[in-house]
């Protein structure tokens, strides 16, 4: 008996293991590169990533420092070099949890989804988030390219808490 509860066990373990949805986390953290085309321009940009299923953080280290806080309502970005925060409503701005909630699965490791009227392309590799592309709405070719990617690790919430400097200038939308 104890063999059958022990092979029944094990068989769901693998089943939940094979058939695990990718797009199913509950944290993930990630170095980025981010670049931006079109026909006159390329900017790279790179830095790190950090969400959980209620907070996200890109943090941008080059070419110039700059923080993006997602919660449920709002998103705050933080700008050092022009000391300045900017709150805006969530509902303005893509946010890269509810993306890649919503994708289909269109190939093996393609998934792709929608947000206001922009396609984003999703590619994973060992289910896990690889690169998101998609064309902006000013024509951009947008290319996500994650790397060291963690899926599911402990996050501390309270790097996901803006913190806006006293001598910064706030300005809301």
């Amino acid at each position: 008996m104890k063999k059958i509860y022990f092979l029944a066990a094990f068989l769901l373990f693998l089943t939940n293991f094979a058939f695990a949805n990718p797009l199913e986390f509950k944290t993930l953290q990630s170095d980025f590169v981010q670049t931006i085309q079109n026909n006159e321009n390329k900017i790279e940009y790179s830095g790190n990533f950090i969400s959980t299923t209620n907070n996200a953080l890109w943090s941008y280290k080059t070419p110039n420092l700059k923080d993006i806080y997602f919660n449920y309502e709002k998103v705050v970005i933080i700008e050092p070099d022009l000391e300045q925060a900017i709150v805006t409503n969530l509902k303005d701005v893509p946010n890269l949890m509810n993306i890649i909630k919503d994708a289909n699965k269109i190939d093996s490791n393609v998934y792709e989804a929608k947000f206001d009227g922009v396609k984003y392309k999703l590619n994973f590799k060992n289910d896990l988030l690889d690169e998101i592309s998609y064309t902006d709405k000013l024509d951009n070719d947008v290319k996500i390219k994650f790397k060291n990617l963690k899926k599911d690790e402990f996050i501390d919430e309270n790097l996901l808490t803006p913190i806006i400097p006293a001598n910064f200038d706030l300005i809301t939308k």
